[in-house]
């Protein structure tokens, strides 16, 4: 008898368990059915933050990382205004301002948004891309980012008349020919960053860029082209004074450092021919 008692106890617990389940999957799926998408922001102040945090600021930034890219996914899925990018930006930058992934990300989010954004947020986009190079000088990609908005999202909408027009482009100038400097960006950049000099009335800046760049750029067809703009910009005999020079350059560097990479050796080249003798300091 029991063994039977024991038997039907047991019986009725898992069937109590079962039913249990059963209620909390049903319970769970009338909660999900009923929830709408709000576009809300649910963190407090970044000053509040780092309070919170106890000192473990980067975790906290870690963790805020994890719910932005939720929050731009949900708002791509459901065509929002994605008007809190920059709250969630400020937010882990304030924890964590070397976390340069931020700056990139607030750049992109904030500009090509599901609906188009507003100059509004271009211009912010910008402010947060500009505080990103300062902080990271020697990143190619931020300066491209920077560069590259401000000259292809920001100024065509611009109209021609704005006051700040050509300081803009100048600024994107310098961002780009950074990133070119720096082996970020395509290798039409060079190209494009002399055609801007040129606009600008900068042909000394023009030839003195495209004369550094020539020996970075792989592409054979960039190469003529920055030949041709050469030629143009003094004549055919120093350009080809130039082309021997480079020539000369690339075929010491196969013979000293294989390995190294041209715009590696470009920078090391001339203090080992000074050390060694060979090369006219002045």
């Amino acid at each position: 008898m029991r063994g039977i008692a024991q038997a039907t106890a047991l019986a009725v617990l898992i069937a109590s368990a079962v039913g249990v389940w059963a209620l909390r999957a049903r319970a769970m799926e009338h909660y999900l059915g009923t929830q709408r998408y709000e576009d809300i922001y649910y963190l407090p102040p970044p000053q509040w933050l780092q309070v919170m945090s106890l000192g473990y600021r980067r975790a906290l930034a870690d963790l805020i990382w994890l719910r932005a890219l939720i929050y731009f996914g949900d708002e791509f899925e459901n065509r929002g205004a994605v008007k809190h990018v920059f709250n969630y930006g400020d937010s882990m930058l304030a924890l964590d301002p070397d976390f340069e992934r931020v700056y990139r990300w607030v750049g992109v989010a904030a500009v090509y948004t599901p609906e188009g954004s507003p100059i509004e947020y271009l211009e912010r986009a910008i402010a947060v891309l500009r505080q990103g190079t300062q902080r990271f000088p020697n990143d190619g990609k931020l300066a491209w980012d920077a560069g590259a908005t401000i000259a292809y999202e920001l100024l065509p909408r611009l109209p021609k008349d704005h006051p700040n027009r050509e300081q803009l482009q100048l600024e994107a100038n310098e961002h780009m020919m950074m990133a070119a400097r720096l082996g970020e960006g395509p290798e039409w950049l060079v190209l494009t960053n002399a055609t801007l000099l040129s606009k600008l009335g900068q042909s000394e800046r023009e030839q003195r860029h495209l004369e550094e760049m020539y020996a970075i750029v792989r592409d054979p067809a960039v190469k003529a082209q920055i030949e041709l703009r050469l030629s143009r910009l003094r004549d055919e005999a120093y350009a080809e004074a130039f082309r021997n020079a480079n020539a000369e350059f690339e075929e010491r560097r196969q013979q000293e450092f294989p390995y190294m990479p041209s715009p590696l050796y470009f920078f090391v080249a001339e203090p080992i021919q000074i050390a060694a003798g060979t090369l006219d300091p002045s």
